[in-house]
């Protein structure tokens, strides 16, 4: 018997709805359209239209380039967008279309019934501008795990925040992606410190180094170190499993500027290994993207799925690729 071929309208719905928050059903009008909470993100029309509203700017941008048209409903008004489906690639290109959307809502309002605290175990400490870099801020995050929990990453303002930490229980290790986060020390923070023996020099000038480690490995098999060479040589991602998420915290091997996924590779940097990185990190299992830096007042974290992060990290891929630097 041979086998149903998924319609586009199905290919797209089970792609949308694997998204954390997203639901679909017919609207009023006899749409199918996707929701975040009570925001829509766009709507089909059977296997062979897709309607959606954006920004003006998004909207020009997606109008410029090709992908969108005026909803027929409101010819020639800015902001409402149609597509036609007739192939593959309307398909993936109507998914991505509803991605942006997804993703601009979530890094405004959050997941519904979900705000950045509502990860289990994960506590996002106070913020710190960079002094180099006003538009971003830089944060350090205590993961709270019963085996004894971990400092990620180094800001001064942790000293701040030292007796809500007693509170959760101390810190039993503290980890650094890099050793640029040395030149912001975390005063009266004395827990065992650990960074990848390439960085160790950098990090000495701050802290006491308790032990450095190169190679890939794992702790109480919950909590993996991932060697991630090229903005540093001793860069290194950590990846966390909750039980319920499992975040991804890259340091600024990947960080959020304006809720895209960028890269800093620097003149120090070696782009090679920052490539081979990438291409290390897109094939991780992971849901939740925690940079050490990201836009100033925005969420200091990304929520996505396999689909999603492959796109994005090949984006930045492409980029360095083409010496864009970002």
């Amino acid at each position: 018997m041979a086998t149903r071929q998924q319609t586009a309208s199905e290919r797209i719905t089970e792609q949308v709805t694997s998204w954390p928050g997203v639901t679909a059903g017919i609207g009023d009008r006899g749409e199918f359209g996707f929701t975040l909470g009570r925001r829509q993100l766009g709507h089909l029309h059977g296997d062979h239209a897709f309607h959606a509203g954006f920004p003006k700017d998004v909207w020009q941008e997606l109008y410029d380039k090709g992908r969108i048209d005026y909803h027929p409903v409101f010819p020639g008004k800015v902001g409402w967008a149609s597509r036609r489906i007739e192939n593959e690639d309307d398909v993936h290109d109507v998914i991505e279309m509803i991605r942006l959307n997804y993703d601009r809502a979530v890094a405004k309002h959050g997941l519904p019934g979900e705000s950045s605290g509502d990860f289990a175990g994960l506590h996002g400490l106070a913020p710190e501008s960079l002094p180099f870099a006003p538009t971003l801020d830089i944060r350090a995050f205590l993961l709270e795990r019963e085996r004894g929990n971990i400092l990620i990453y180094s800001t001064g303002a942790v000293g701040g925040e030292a007796d809500a930490i007693e509170d959760l229980g101390g810190i039993s290790r503290h980890y650094l992606n890099h050793g640029h986060e040395a030149a912001f020390p975390s005063p009266g923070i004395d827990a065992p410190l650990f960074v990848h023996e390439s960085d160790r020099g950098p990090v000495e000038r701050s802290y006491h180094v308790r032990g450095t480690f190169s190679r890939r490995h794992v702790l109480d098999e919950d909590f993996e170190v991932i060697p991630i060479a090229g903005h540093t040589p001793g860069a290194t991602a950590y990846l966390w499993d909750n039980g319920e998420h499992r975040f991804l915290f890259t340091g600024d091997t990947v960080y959020l500027d304006e809720g895209e996924w960028v890269a800093a590779v620097l003149p120090t940097s070696d782009p090679k290994r920052y490539i081979e990185s990438l291409e290390l990190m897109r094939e991780l299992d992971f849901d939740v993207l925690v940079p050490w830096a990201a836009t100033h007042a925005q969420p200091y974290y990304a929520v996505t799925d396999r689909a999603d992060a492959r796109r994005r990290i090949d984006a930045i891929l492409g980029r360095i690729r083409r010496g864009e630097g970002h």
